[in-house]
């Protein structure tokens, strides 16, 4: 496995057919601000929302330090149309003793019905599993939060249970639920010929309406993608 400073330190880019995972730098602060500052986008979050533009630069100034300390940091995700940065994914708590890592994710509202988080959460899949060589990859998420839920088993990771007021967030306490991803499940379905989105690759991992489970990012209806950070 690679060693995980180094991760950090060197976070490769990653290309979807539409997307661009790269380094958050200080030039995505007014794309940033703009979802992170959205009610809705934040509504399920433990974080945010963000009450001035100086909010946001504190985090994307923290997210570089910790880039060039190999402590950690998120893939901005910007739009390849557009150009502009319209969410970010994340990677974190990544162990090399136990081979695994969670998985976060925050989408902009302007956004979301397109599939787009689906498509980077996938790629995020293939390289945790192709090039760092993980084992598992997790992700914890709001029971309420249709569209986190959605994001997760669209890209082949499965339902495991709930965690029963697992933090205490927003003035209460909150049922999580928790998805994961093996890596023979991520072999399994390539052996079968579900393909994650990957470099250009065509999207053939499983889709359903979902139960009804997870994510701490932002709460959209089961029709749209979502989000956390």
């Amino acid at each position: 496995m690679i060693e995980v400073s180094e991760i950090y330190k060197n976070l490769p880019g990653l290309e979807t057919p539409r997307l661009t995972l790269r380094k958050v730098t200080m030039g995505d602060l007014e794309d940033m601000f703009a979802y992170s500052s959205d009610e809705e986008v934040t509504r399920f979050l433990r974080w945010g929302p963000h009450r001035a533009v100086e909010e946001t630069e504190s985090y994307i100034r923290e997210v570089m330090r910790e880039y060039k300390e190999g402590k950690d940091g998120p893939w901005g995700i910007e739009y390849k149309e557009t150009g502009r940065m319209v969410g970010s994914i994340h990677l974190m708590a990544i162990s090399a003793q136990h081979s695994k890592a969670q998985i976060g994710f925050v989408l902009s509202r302007s956004y979301w019905n397109r599939g787009l988080m689906s498509e980077a959460l996938t790629r995020v899949l293939e390289y945790s599993f192709e090039s760092i060589g993980l084992n598992r990859i997790e992700g914890f998420c709001l029971v309420d939060n249709r569209a986190g839920i959605r994001v997760m088993e669209k890209s082949g990771m499965k339902q495991e249970g709930v965690l029963r007021e697992y933090l205490f967030q927003k003035g209460t306490f909150r049922d999580f639920g928790v998805y994961s991803m093996l890596k023979r499940d991520y072999e399994g379905g390539r052996a079968a010929g579900q393909v994650m989105v990957g470099r250009g690759r065509e999207a053939l991992a499983p889709t359903t309406e979902l139960p009804c489970q997870l994510c701490a990012r932002a709460a959209w209806g089961a029709k749209n993608d979502t989000c956390c950070r």
